[in-house]
C-alpha cells in the first residue's frame, strides 16, 4: 500500500510538473496581435488572367474589387497576370471576387494550392492545432 501511494504521488508531481511547465510555455512570450486585438480571420484568394494586363485594366480590377465589401487588400500583378485578394469569408466570397474580375472581360481561374506538393510536415495538423489552442487558452497576458 505504501509503495502504490509513492508511485501515485511521483506520478501526480511529474503531472504537475508538466502542466506547470506548459502554462509557463504558453506565457512566455507576448500573443500575436490578432490575438490580442481578436481580429477576424482572412483568407487567400488568387486568381490567373487569361490575357496581358495593361495599366488601366489592372486600375479597373482594383477599383471593381473595391467597390466589394469584406476584402482587406487587393493586388493585381500585370507581369505574371494574377490577382491576388485578401478578405473575411463571412462577408464575401471567391465566387462574388471572381464575378468582379470577370465583369471587367477577363476570364479568371482560381489557383488551387492544394496541388503544389512541398515538403510535408511528418507531425499531423491536428496535433499542432491542438498545442496552439491549448496554449491560446493557458494565456494569461
Amino acid at each position: 500500500m505504501q509503495k502504490l501511494k509513492k508511485i501515485f504521488k511521483v506520478t501526480s508531481i511529474i503531472i504537475l510538473s508538466l502542466f506547470v511547465g506548459f502554462v509557463i510555455y504558453a506565457n512566455w512570450e507576448e500573443p500575436p496581435l490578432a490575438d490580442r486585438l481578436n481580429l477576424k480571420p482572412i483568407s487567400l484568394a488568387v486568381f490567373n488572367l487569361n490575357h496581358e494586363l495593361s495599366v488601366q485594366d489592372s486600375l479597373d480590377i482594383a477599383n471593381k474589387l473595391s467597390t466589394n465589401t469584406g476584402i482587406t487588400a487587393a493586388t493585381v500583378n500585370r507581369m505574371g497576370r494574377t490577382v491576388s485578394v485578401t478578405f473575411h469569408k463571412d462577408e464575401t466570397s471567391e465566387e462574388a471576387l471572381s464575378k468582379a474580375i470577370t465583369s471587367g472581360g477577363f476570364s479568371p481561374t482560381k489557383v488551387d494550392f492544394t496541388a503544389f506538393k512541398g515538403p510535408q510536415c511528418p507531425v499531423p495538423t491536428e496535433y499542432i492545432d491542438f498545442i496552439l489552442g491549448a496554449k491560446k487558452a493557458l494565456c494569461f497576458r
